[in-house]
């Protein structure tokens, strides 16, 4: 069996073999590429992989499939072309149809200001992010590999974020759950810090040293004029 060298998805590597019954494909994350197949966990069938990649290897939950937190250590083999893609699905929602949709000029993208208009309840004034806070809330949230997608909105359609999109293969086409949560963190910490009042989170002068701390991230941007 010939394997040829793997190419990345997101945090996925993907080998091909070539067999006697056809090509074959084998999925591991990017971090076991070079793992002798005896040293990772081996899963059955592609439904495994999904169990498996809803929590980080500290164990905690994964809310955001695209973070680059994917759990390492496992792999699937033997894989047809179908499976292969039900695999992929699993750890990456709706990607390879998005990306398809993007070769094609197909794609559907939703920007900041249109989702932030539809937000209700709680998450409503994520609309008066200002658009300089907009900047800082991407470059916290979506840049430095935090996201395995790679940024396609803007705040509007003519309205472009100076922010990396990112180097991913596939594309994120609107606002996710979590950016949008995390705008009305935002939102809410600048309005406090206009009126005086304090608010919780990292300390100003302090760098942030956690990835997932985006109040630290949305400082040190907003301190650095969104060149952090």
């Amino acid at each position: 069996m010939d394997r040829t060298a793997p190419q990345t998805w997101g945090q996925l590597a993907v080998a091909v073999a070539e067999t006697d019954d056809g090509r074959r494909y084998e999925l591991r994350h990017v971090d076991d590429r070079d793992a002798d197949l005896a040293d990772l966990e081996s899963h059955a069938d592609p439904t495994e992989t999904r169990d498996a990649v809803r929590f980080t290897d500290d164990g905690a939950y994964r809310p955001l499939a695209t973070a680059a937190t994917l759990t390492s250590g496992w792999v699937l083999s033997d894989l047809d072309a179908d499976a292969l893609l039900q695999a992929i699905e699993f750890v990456y929602p709706a990607s390879i149809a998005n990306w398809y949709r993007e070769e094609n000029g197909e794609l559907d993208v939703t920007h900041f200001r249109e989702t932030a208009a539809r937000q209700t309840g709680i998450y409503a004034d994520v609309a008066d992010l200002g658009r300089d806070e907009l900047d800082y809330a991407v470059e916290a949230c979506c840049v430095d590999g935090q996201c395995r997608a790679r940024r396609v909105w803007d705040a509007a359609a003519d309205d472009e974020i100076d922010v990396p999109r990112g180097d991913g293969e596939f594309p994120c086409r609107e606002p996710c759950s979590m950016f949008v949560a995390a705008a009305r963190e935002f939102r809410e910490m600048e309005e406090g810090e206009a009126n005086g009042t304090e608010t919780d989170g990292a300390n100003e002068s302090s760098e942030p040293t956690d990835p997932d701390d985006y109040r630290a991230r949305y400082r040190s941007a907003k301190r650095c004029g969104g060149e952090t």
